[in-house]
């Protein structure tokens, strides 16, 4: 139960639509496609997938808009009442000269997670993971068709988890401040080809007696040998885009390396290998666009003595989310102004499990996942 904890923690992410923790996709036009961002240019919020990118930029563009999120869970017939989520996105980006651009990018990247208060049966869990990462980017175009990118990142995150495993338990919020970069680089292979790669590097956080076995969520179940570490995982991917006339044609695929960051390897996390695919027509000042998403979810039905596990996984850590669909269009209003306006959905995934009743007996979980986004922005460049 402890990691009952842990992933709770998580789940106020993964009830985003999201690969594991991690949303599919940032920016209006990149989740629109499916979340590809690899390879395709979009302007300022290419600060926030692959800053190599940034180097197609024409002058200075401000992005800003915000992702409204509205998970359904249910547990054993339970709906957690964390239902709704907003989430906030700023990118800049500027033209430096034919070299050089830079910009930056600032989103939230987690939000309530799930609230079973009141239902005893599965624990009366409440769990609240936030997550916001400022990345200031670079980019250096070696020659005309290759360019490079890198971006430190600031993250900041702050973790409450709440139960109650035969007395109730809650420190309280306990917050931290982790660092790690991200390094890109694109390669033009013809006018209308184009490919990209880019990695992620992990980044620690620790949340004081969240989680911990001597004072924190593991005690209460008697989990020993965890810690109050919570790490995002190291991302590594390859994108291609290609244009055609009006239209753009995009895939991505990327791992996302969950077996081995602190916190979620202890729970049995497995690594998530995601496909990203998209197409977009622009023209006349509109622009439209569909999407296609999919990566098995990382957890994965346990049984004998780690069956506490899928407790964790699936009450308070529901990330089993594995397709997505989206579409999204957007629209010039004015010579320097333009919005964008998507829709995600993730239809019902369902899993039936056995988990561990403590101290000594089991538990059927059937846990039932959809979700719905939309997210709006507004884009001004001069």
């Amino acid at each position: 139960m402890k990691k009952i904890v842990l992933i709770s923690t998580i789940a106020a992410m993964s009830l985003f639509a999201t690969n594991g923790d991690s949303l599919i996709g940032l920016g209006a036009k990149s989740r629109a496609m499916g979340g590809v961002g690899i390879a395709t240019y979009f302007g300022a919020e290419n600060a926030l997938t692959n800053p190599a990118l940034l180097s197609n930029s024409k002058g200075f563009e401000f992005d800003f808009g915000a992702t409204y999120f509205a998970p359904d869970v249910k547990v054993n017939g339970t709906t957690s009442k964390a239902d709704t989520n907003m989430i906030p996105e700023i990118s800049i980006s500027q033209k430096v000269n034919d070299k050089i651009s830079y910009g930056i990018g600032m989103f939230g990247s987690a939000g309530m997670g799930v609230d079973f208060r009141g239902t005893p049966a599965l624990f009366s869990a409440r769990t609240n993971l936030l997550l916001m990462k400022i990345a200031p980017s670079i980019s250096y175009k070696v020659n005309p068709n290759f360019a490079i990118g890198f971006a430190p990142v600031i993250q900041y995150g702050a973790l409450d988890i709440s139960f109650n495993a035969g007395s109730q338990f809650g420190p309280g919020t306990s917050d931290d401040f982790g660092y790690g970069f991200e390094f890109g680089a694109t390669y033009d292979v013809s006018p209308s080809a184009r490919v990209g790669f880019n990695y992620k590097s992990a980044i620690d956080m620790k949340y004081d007696h969240q989680i911990n076995s001597t004072d924190g969520a593991a005690s209460r179940f008697g989990i020993p040998g965890i810690s109050d570490n919570l790490e995002q995982p190291e991302e590594y991917g390859i994108g291609y885009s290609y244009d055609y006339n009006n239209y753009t044609m995009a895939v991505d695929y990327k791992t996302i390396k969950w077996s081995k960051a602190k916190g979620y390897k202890d729970f049995g996390w497995e690594d998530q290998n995601v496909i990203a695919l998209g197409l977009k027509y622009e023209a006349c000042g509109s622009w439209y666009a569909i999407g296609y998403n999919h990566a098995s979810s990382p957890i994965k039905d346990q049984t004998g003595s780690a069956m506490i596990f899928n407790n964790l996984n699936y009450i308070m850590f529901p990330a089993t989310e594995e397709t997505h669909y989206s579409a999204g269009f957007g629209k010039q209003v004015t010579k320097n102004l333009s919005i964008g306006i998507n829709l995600v959905y993730a239809p019902k995934s369902t899993f039936d499990v056995i988990g561990a009743l403590p101290p000594a007996g089991t538990m059927p979980i059937k846990t039932e996942h959809s979700e719905t986004s939309s997210t709006i922005s507004f884009k001004y460049t001069f």
